[in-house]
């Protein structure tokens, strides 16, 4: 029980006993022990609580001294029935929070056994089970008061917590979405958006894996396509231009792009299709239209069109390579020979087959 819980429960004893006082015409000597134990007591808890090594421990101990105390208070009185539930139900709650299921038989216990003392050392009142109006009008209002402020303090930690779960959930969530994009960063070119060389080291072993296993019909096709004169118009006008220029190819590569298909920039002005389930004639095919698309688009800068070509290098698995290795080398040779062969061209590994 905290300080306030603790607190308001005495108070309000404090006013239902104080009224059962002033209709049994209570001693001075019974109105300073009220006093003292509904009173100062709730105080000297907290306090001993609040400084003991323990914490948790202490409050358990204030716990089965609230029990005994009430315990030797109903006796003491006589056993009036509204005060005695009253006192019984406030620490059976307590108990209950801070002890589980066995709080119910503690307070039990501890009650029985300090009311049993008072009765055995004849210092309680003969029982007198009634109580005046007032006083059980006051012991059902303070009942009422002490429930209300225990739940409504249940309600607060419990909307605490909530609050609490869905700040972590958000805080989660954020982590998971800043994941994701870090993660889309390191596979992903920054300046086209397409995928990086690290996602193709692990896309193109599983891509050969799956054709291999049957996927696609046992076919699978690598294009590496290279800008022809690249480092030409970086310098004639400059890398915005360059960039622009690669940005298009990007464009047009996803714009081509079939389901279960990969674009990469492979590393400058190197792109690269892979193309799952897609034969030789076809994968030249769609070389040729990519590279012919390229050679028609114009980029504007300071009124003059720019235009440039590709050459393209095919090859496919498994005639051209059995590993992702082998394919990605006969590709490269591929497009080398297109290079040397004046390029703006596409060139198979194997052009007997196409």
């Amino acid at each position: 029980m905290n300080r306030r819980n603790r607190g308001i429960f005495y108070l309000l004893l404090f006013i239902a006993v104080g009224s059962h006082f002033l209709a049994t015409g209570a001693s001075a000597a019974a109105w300073g022990l009220l006093a003292l134990q509904f009173l100062l007591y709730p105080q000297l808890a907290y306090f001993w609580a609040l400084h003991a090594r323990d914490q948790r421990e202490a409050e358990h101990r204030n716990q089965v001294l609230d029990a005994l105390w009430a315990g030797c208070w109903i006796a003491g009185l006589g056993f009036p029935l509204w005060i005695a539930f009253t006192m019984f139900a406030g620490a059976c709650l307590h108990m209950v929070v801070f002890y589980g299921p066995r709080g119910l038989p503690l307070v039990m216990a501890a009650m029985g056994l300090s009311a049993g003392l008072v009765w055995a050392c004849g210092l309680g009142r003969a029982p007198h089970f009634d109580t005046d109006l007032r006083t059980t009008a006051l012991s059902m209002v303070s009942l009422t008061i002490f429930f209300v402020t225990y739940a409504l303090d249940g309600y607060r930690r419990a909307m605490d917590q909530h609050r609490s779960e869905m700040k972590l959930r958000t805080q989660f969530e954020e982590i998971k979405a800043l994941q994701a994009r870090l993660y889309q960063q390191t596979i992903c070119d920054p300046l086209t958006g397409l995928l990086n060389r690290r996602h193709l080291g692990k896309a193109l072993p599983a891509a050969v894996d799956a054709a291999r296993a049957g996927a696609g019909d046992g076919e699978l096709a690598l294009l590496l396509l290279d800008i022809d004169h690249f480092k030409g118009v970086n310098d004639r006008h400059g890398h915005e231009v360059g960039d622009e220029v690669l940005t298009a190819l990007a464009r047009l590569m996803q714009a081509d792009l079939q389901p279960g298909e990969l674009a990469y920039r492979h590393g400058g002005e190197e792109f690269l299709l892979l193309l799952p389930g897609c034969s030789r004639a076809a994968a030249f095919d769609r070389a040729e239209r990519l590279r012919q698309a390229f050679a028609g688009r114009a980029i504007g800068h300071q009124g003059e069109p720019i235009r440039c070509t590709l050459s393209c290098g095919l090859a496919q698995y498994p005639e051209d390579g059995a590993s992702a290795r082998e394919l990605l080398r006969a590709a490269d040779h591929a497009l080398y020979r297109a290079k040397d062969k004046g390029r703006n061209r596409s060139e198979a590994c194997a052009p007997d087959l196409v």
